[in-house]
């Protein structure tokens, strides 16, 4: 059954090197394990030196703040993927707030160490065919050089609905970002807002609306990276078609086809 976690079901505790966290989904919350999700705040100047499992990988994204990651600024318009045992050092240059998963296990034939920081902002915008909904790659096998995880941005006008769909090959997430709208799971809608979690297992029929005034944005990420989306009868399959700007309207750092979720090379 999917499930939801909102802010004030975060529990307190410490990640295996000791750094104080609010599990947003605990090493042991699923059976297999396969991910955890924690918030980690920073004080301006504090310090964490994030290591990486050997055998999986972890990513992180700013909610809020900056940081300087190996040297580099880093902000809400990033996220750093670090795997198979690689680390970084992580400093805080204001009061930030990061959403940090790992994945102890992942599929992943290389298995090489990575550090991968990518400016999101700079990625190409792609418009659904059916309506204005709005997409940006976050994790593809183009950007992180890996089929373990596979995620996106995707941006809710407001009056924008979804069609039913479930995924075979993978399970995932999606943490609301701003704003808000409805999950729609099977018979029973759920309202979400900034800073819920849900979570599906595979095969669970889900679709979002956005009914309300303002823009739902949410990042979700499914592991493993490789799934198929199966539509509901009568549904047509959402295809993506890229635009050549960025979402400040800048021309794009890279060209994608038009594709349907879940194909094509991104």
């Amino acid at each position: 059954m999917p499930f939801v976690v909102r802010p004030a079901d975060r529990l307190p505790g410490t990640a295996s090197d000791g750094m104080p966290v609010e599990w947003v989904i605990a090493p042991d919350r699923l059976p297999d394990r396969r991910l955890s999700v924690a918030v980690l705040r920073l004080d301006p100047g504090a310090t964490y030196d994030l290591q990486s499992p050997e055998a999986g990988l972890c990513w992180f994204q700013l909610l809020s703040g900056s940081l300087e990651v190996d040297g580099q600024q880093t902000t809400v318009d990033h996220i750093v993927m670090v795997a198979h045992g690689r680390d970084c050092a992580i400093v805080a240059l204001e009061p930030s707030v990061l959403l940090l998963t790992q994945v102890p296990r992942a599929q992943d034939g290389s298995g090489a160490a990575d550090l991968r920081r990518i400016d999101w902002s700079t990625e190409p915008v792609l418009l659904s065919e059916h309506d204005s909904r709005r997409r940006i790659y976050l994790a593809s096998t183009g950007l992180w050089g890996t089929e373990a995880v596979k995620g996106e941005m995707i941006i809710y006008p407001p009056g924008a609905i979804g069609a039913a769909h479930h995924h075979e090959g993978a399970e995932h997430f999606q943490f609301i970002v701003s704003g808000g709208g409805t999950a729609v799971l099977g018979d029973d809608r759920v309202e979400l807002g900034e800073g819920d979690l849900l979570y599906n297992l595979e095969n669970e029929v889900h679709s979002f609306e956005n009914l309300r005034d303002e823009d739902m944005v949410f990042v979700e990420f499914f592991v493993p990276g490789r799934n198929r989306t199966v539509w509901v009868p009568g549904a047509s399959a959402c295809a993506w078609n890229p635009l050549d700007t960025d979402v400040l309207g800048r021309p794009a750092a890279r060209r994608l086809q038009a594709h349907v979720h879940g194909e094509g090379e991104v």
